[in-house]
Formats: structure tokens, sequence, C-alpha cells
């Protein structure tokens, strides 16, 4: 459960506990808790079907917004985002400053490839709690992906004056340099958080593509091997070093690569994508 529905979770059992549902019929109250124990036991259907048998009971009560709210959570978890999409919508027609719905809603359009519309709640959220670090966070990924590179920097340092630790937004950062053509300043950046983190895998990957970027592959090889090191289940990292295995001309290992990452589930697409090599 992310951050914004535990927040949800957070503000509906303080509200069902607060004096603002004493007038409120039993059968409604029974039904929220019920269905709220049946969330947290992840039995989705009998969830789904309380909440909204409590949504008739009490159509005007202050706490539906949290219950579309999890009606939409539903919906999302069992693979219907539009639906999803459009119970958050309701949701926050309701409470419009509900900073879990917000990102609740803005994770939602993430997944569905709309950053546009994620990035106006992340906005929002930000207007309503500046220091926010899920929001900075991806407000800063949006950005940087859209070119925004000062704004995207802007975001990461905030992040780093708040938790000059934060592996994140330390990788983030280092990206933005590097996008930035200020290559030292993003290696002294990614060997930090290797530094803080050398246990870490992304920060190996990270910093391998950086020196193939820079055809220092001797260095590149030695990254993304410790990254699978890491993290030997990962299929992208091993995509990943088939690429490297490509431009070094290293053919057979980059095959080996290939199928090894076929074999942990990277699609028919990535597969093709490793530079045009097809597994055995």
């Amino acid at each position: 459960m992310n951050s914004g529905k535990k927040c949800l979770l957070l503000l509906f059992v303080l509200w069902l506990s607060s004096g603002s549902v004493v007038c409120a019929q039993d059968t409604y109250e029974q039904l929220v808790r019920q269905g709220v124990t049946a969330m947290e036991d992840d039995s989705l259907q009998a969830a789904e079907l309380l909440l909204r048998q409590a949504l008739k009971e009490q159509p005007a009560a202050q706490g539906n917004a949290i219950i579309w709210g999890y009606l939409a959570s539903i919906a999302e978890r069992t693979g219907r985002e539009r639906e999803a999409l459009e119970h958050y919508n309701i949701a926050l027609g309701m409470a419009p400053r509900a900073i879990g719905l917000l990102l609740s809603r803005a994770s939602l359009y993430m997944k569905l490839g709309n950053e546009e519309r994620a990035l106006v709640d992340y906005n929002d959220v930000l207007d309503l709690h500046p220091d926010h670090p899920e929001a900075l966070l991806m407000r800063a990924y949006v950005r940087q992906r859209q070119r925004l590179l000062k704004d995207a920097r802007t975001d990461f340092e905030h992040l780093l004056r708040l938790n000059p630790v934060h592996e994140q937004a330390l990788l983030g950062l280092a990206l933005v340099d590097d996008d930035d053509r200020r290559p030292q300043e993003a290696m002294e950046i990614i060997n930090r958080a290797i530094e803080l983190y050398p246990e870490h895998a992304a920060g190996y990957a990270l910093r391998a593509g950086m020196e193939l970027n820079r055809r220092q592959f001797e260095h590149a090889e030695a990254d993304y091997t410790k990254a699978i090191a890491l993290e030997p289940e990962n299929a992208t990292y091993r995509l990943a070093r088939a690429h490297l295995y490509t431009q070094m001309k290293r053919k057979k290992q980059a095959r080996e690569d290939v199928r090894e990452a076929a074999r942990l589930g990277a699609t028919a697409e990535e597969v093709a994508g490793a530079a045009g090599i097809q597994p055995k």
C-alpha cells in the first residue's frame, strides 16, 4: 500500500472514531468498518460490496470522499484503471484538498502515461504541503522527463535540503547534471550515492550508464556486473550489460545476458531492443 493510500486509511479510521458520525446510522458505520477491514485483509471484492452498500445507506455522509477513494484503489488493484480514475475524480470533487487522494490519482495518471495531469496533482499537493517528499520526488521525475532540467534540479535540491542522504534525490540530481552536460558534477554525486549506499544496485547501474555514454567500457562493465551481483533477478541490468557487450563486440556474452534476461521475465520487445540480439 503506497503512502497516499496509507494516508487515506488513517484519515478514515480517525474520522470514524471522531464525534462527526454520532448521528450516522449504525448500519452505515458497520458497513464502513467491515469494508476497511476487508481491504486490509485483501478481500477486495467483499470490501467493494460493503463500501458501495455504505454509500447507499448514507449518500451524503461526510466520509464518503474517502470511501470513493478506496473504491478507486480497489478498482485500480483489480485492473480497472479508467473506473478508478472516475472514482478518484468523484472523491476529489468532494474533498479537493485531500493530499492522500491527490497522490493516489497522480500515481494512477503516471501509470496511464498522462504525466501532464499527474504534474497538476503533484503541484496541488505541494501548494498544500511544500515539503512533501513523495510529491517533490515525483514532480522532479516528471520535470526531468520533460527536459525541464532547471525545475527538476530545484525539486531534487529541495529534497536534499530536507534529507541530505535521500538516495533517489541523489540519483535523480546526478541524472539531471548528466543531461545538463555537467559530467563532473554528475559523477561526483553518483559516487557519493554509491558511497552512502554501497549495497544498493541502482547507483552502480546508473553510473554504468554514464560510463557507457562516455565509452568507458571497462568501468561500465564492472559497475553493471556489480549491480547484477546485488540484484541477480533484475532483467533490466542484464539487458543493459548486453547492450554494453554488443558495443564491445563481445557477442557471445551479450547473448548470454539476453538469454538470462528473457528467463527472468524480460518482454519480447525489451529483448529485441537489446541491440537487436535474440536469445538462442
